[in-house]
């Protein structure tokens, strides 16, 4: 989501392709072997951050990153604390609380091989939970958690409209896109709803951030 919403923004005309299908290809010219990952000018990069720096040095305009060195500090720290942190939380709700976790496994369907994929994955990500430390919480900790980090949104995003004042910067693609995850989910859903500035950043996001620059 970040990285598609940073191509829209910045008018980028892209070709989407299944990640699946392109594995072997990402592993072998990518070198970390994960998606999100970008092939331009016959180069592969992988990472949303590298991706957004690339694309930032190729189309400046609009600008990712302030021009200010402490503002510029800040947006690095923000988008940071949301791929980092926040992204825990939204996986938390979505792979492991029992209500959110009902969707995926519905997409991988009944036959013998969707509902093996579907383990394989829960294994892994829930793996990936449980080593960050989210997992080893007990669940009223982590609601503690949640809503300390839509605390601390609600807060930042006064006065707005964004992150860092007037201007969308790389941060806000960051946060938009977790809290878009973390929305979809039950838990998440309902403790978004008492905060008014958070709801605003979402749809004032939706609309911005996701349409193409002039």
């Amino acid at each position: 989501m970040k990285v598609r919403a940073i191509l829209d923004y910045k008018g980028v005309e892209y070709e989407a392709v299944n990640p699946l299908a392109w594995q072997r290809r990402i592993r072998q010219r990518g070198g970390i072997g994960k998606v999100p990952a970008l092939e331009i000018d016959g180069e592969m990069i992988v990472d949303s951050t590298d991706i957004a720096y690339a694309l930032d040095a190729r189309f400046p305009e609009p600008p990712l990153l302030p021009q200010d060195l402490r503002q510029r500090a800040l947006c690095h720290a923000l988008e940071d604390w949301a791929d980092e942190s926040l992204y825990f939380i939204g996986l938390y709700y979505r792979w492991y609380e029992a209500e959110g976790r009902k969707p995926i496994r519905l997409v991988f369907g009944n036959s013998l091989g969707g509902r093996l994929v579907y383990r394989f994955y829960l294994r892994r990500i829930l793996g990936q939970i449980r080593s960050q430390g989210t997992l080893r919480k007990p669940v009223e900790h982590v609601r503690r958690d949640l809503d300390r980090h839509l605390d601390a949104i609600e807060a930042l995003l006064k006065p707005g409209p964004y992150l860092l004042g007037d201007a969308p910067y790389l941060c806000d693609f960051a946060l938009l896109g977790q809290l878009r995850y973390l929305k979809s989910t039950p838990v998440g859903g309902k403790a978004v709803e008492p905060y008014s500035s958070i709801r605003r950043y979402l749809l004032q996001g939706k609309a911005t951030l996701a349409s193409p620059a002039a």
